[in-house]
């Protein structure tokens, strides 16, 4: 069994913001490791030339400029697109005889996945291959196998000092947090951790019944509005793809005459998950923002 460390940079926000600004992403590290003997098998970054900014402006933001080697040269200059680095990547695994459909994929948090990857190969109509579809979250992985108790960790440095562990220090990679990642995984490993609670994202609305008896968590439920008058469920669940939305879970709103009012009740499987749709407030969908605001199970 081989899991596979994943690190995502955008040119934009990045810690508790990553991917909330739409930016592109300009940076996927990967670090394949070995379960059963500890040993990484293979390091690999790519550098992703961003298709949605100005490369002749100072595109990248303060974020990157301090959390990465990162130039906005080296960006200019990569002939990689998303697909291409992605594609690279399967190939690389194939080359450690490592199936990639088989790897376990593991994050510093939910947002490298739910809010960047996922939504912007939705956005630019890519199909992922299906190991991005689950996951594991690092910075819960840690809280539970360690018994941190209610603490919820925000970045990998936290993590780093709750397990009394060194920066890496290593400069040889763009991510400066890559290497800290793969040092805090395998110590993980070497203490028995087996990387087996898996999150799964969501890639279709299921359907479902909501009766009005039942009592619906406010603490889960946002409010769309500025939708295309012509969107269906599915369109709007897209727009919040990453996300996990309940069965059943997007109502669309009608004015006071029965007609489509460009707003929509969406309903998701946990609060976690309605906390970033908020922050998908003024995404687009086409040259439309939509806006996103807290809603009421009442709604």
């Amino acid at each position: 069994m081989a899991i596979c460390g994943l690190y995502v940079c955008t040119s934009g926000l990045l810690g508790a913001n990553l991917g909330a600004d739409e930016h592109d992403i300009i940076l996927l590290g990967y670090a394949v490791i070995d379960v059963n003997t500890n040993q990484v098998l293979g390091l690999q970054e790519y550098v992703v030339k961003p298709s949605n900014c100005d490369l002749h402006s100072n595109f990248l933001s303060e974020d990157v400029k301090q959390e990465t080697t990162l130039t906005e040269v080296a960006v200019r200059n990569s002939s990689l697109s998303l697909q291409n680095a992605i594609s690279l990547f399967e190939n690389y695994c194939r080359s450690l005889c490592v199936d990639p459909a088989t790897l376990t994929i593991v994050t510093d948090g939910q947002c490298p996945l739910r809010q960047c990857l996922q939504p912007e190969a939705s956005n630019k109509e890519l199909e992922l291959p299906p190991q991005y579809n689950r996951f594991c979250d690092l910075r819960k992985d840690v809280a539970r196998h360690y018994r941190a108790g209610d603490s919820k960790f925000t970045s990998i440095q936290e993590i780093l000092t709750f397990l009394d562990m060194p920066e890496s220090g290593d400069t040889s990679f763009f991510g400066k947090e890559f290497k800290d990642m793969v040092n805090i995984l395998q110590r993980m490993i070497h203490d028995g951790y087996k990387f087996d609670v898996i999150e799964t994202v969501q890639l279709h609305l299921e359907p479902g019944i909501c009766s009005k008896n039942e009592e619906v968590d406010s603490n889960c439920v946002v409010r769309a509005r500025g939708l295309p008058w012509q969107s269906s469920d599915q369109d709007i669940a897209r727009f919040f793809i990453g996300l996990n939305v309940a069965k059943g879970g997007v109502a669309l709103c009608l004015s006071s005459v029965g007609r489509r009012n460009g707003e929509a009740l969406v309903r998701f499987t946990n609060s976690e998950h309605r906390d970033m749709a908020l922050k998908r407030h003024k995404h687009h969908i086409g040259p439309r923002y939509i806006e996103v605001y807290r809603a009421t199970g009442e709604d």
